[in-house]
């Protein structure tokens, strides 16, 4: 068959072929995608699926964060009273039951005098709000009243309980590292009350970062900022009462005053310091990696094992996975 219809006809019909092959090969990727993601219904098993691993992190890190707030919690309740749990549980501790005190001028006859014989107690332990003052074999007799960013002062404690309040000169070697003192545990405070409402956001938040990177991001932050805050608090609580006891047995070792500092509180500080920055570290993680359920419904990303499964497409785009914080290019 020939003549001008049927040329114009065969034109017409190779045009229109050469058109969509050119339409083909020029974005394969995005066509191909597009008829993928028409094809596939995702469905909230699918979700579960594909993002298990990034779940699983989620949730041992909000775990984590839960285990940091109980010993915070226990931090924050020690040595407020005198009942037996709470009293055992105290940062810094001196002994004073062998105290050598001398009775009298120099030039007479000098009496050593016992604790009790010159009215002080025989212990002061200290907590974050408070101290406490007791005998031994009797136990904690009277605690202070807690106080808002409370400092020891272990200085004027010993004067007021041998000079009945009354004001003594003091050496200004000794201001100055009383200055200092109160410094520390102001700022030590005010991180472990801080670190106490943040870690338990936390245990909330943290699940919320298997949606998307994006959501991650400032959930990140968030929880690392709150294990850093732990981890220094705990740090100037343990520098501080450890120079603190060497200063006491270096400069008072002539009154036999024996410093100690209390292990279970610093375990406890040590643990709540550790589970908040291994929460934080997994939070940070998810920031970019393991698949989150946003990457799967815009086809950024498919999980491991619907991949192998064919349960969800098997080709991503890879235009989409430029932007790893959760935004999608067109």
């Amino acid at each position: 068959m020939s003549g001008p219809i049927y040329n114009a006809t065969v034109r017409r019909s190779q045009g229109s072929q050469v058109s969509q092959g050119s339409t083909a090969v020029g974005s394969p990727t995005t066509s191909t995608f597009s008829e993928q993601k028409s094809q596939a219904h995702l469905t909230k098993a699918d979700l579960r699926t594909s993002t298990k691993a990034r779940k699983a992190f989620a949730i041992i890190s909000s775990v984590l964060f839960f285990i940091s707030l109980v010993f915070l919690i226990l931090i924050q309740i020690g040595n407020l009273s005198n009942m037996h749990v709470l009293g055992d549980l105290y940062m810094f501790k001196i002994d004073t039951t062998n105290i050598k005190l001398i009775d009298g001028p120099k030039s007479s006859n000098q009496v050593r005098l016992t604790a009790q014989q010159s009215g002080m107690y025989d212990f002061y332990q200290v907590g974050l709000w408070n101290f406490c003052e007791g005998f031994k074999g009797k136990g904690i007799q009277r605690c202070s009243k807690p106080t808002l960013m409370y400092w020891f002062n272990p200085v004027q404690i010993i004067l007021d309980e041998l000079m009945k309040g009354e004001e003594v000169d003091l050496p200004a070697q000794v201001v100055n590292y009383l200055n200092i003192i109160r410094t520390a545990s102001r700022a030590m405070f005010a991180m472990f009350f801080a670190s106490t409402f943040t870690s338990f956001l936390s245990i909330f938040l943290c699940p919320l970062a298997v949606y998307s990177r994006l959501i991650a991001i400032p959930i990140g932050l968030f929880a690392l900022i709150s294990a850093l805050m732990t981890f220094c608090a705990t740090s100037i609580s343990t520098a501080m009462w450890t120079i603190l006891t060497h200063q006491i047995k270096t400069y008072a070792a002539d009154l036999n005053i024996i410093p100690s500092i209390g292990m279970k509180m610093l375990i406890f500080m040590f643990i709540a310091s550790g589970c908040a920055l291994i929460a934080a570290l997994i939070q940070v993680g998810l920031m970019c990696c393991c698949t989150s359920r946003r990457d799967i419904k815009t086809g950024r990303r498919v999980g491991r094992k619907a991949r192998n499964e064919g349960s969800v497409p098997v080709e991503e785009n890879p235009a989409l996975r430029r932007r790893w914080w959760g935004s999608v290019s067109q």
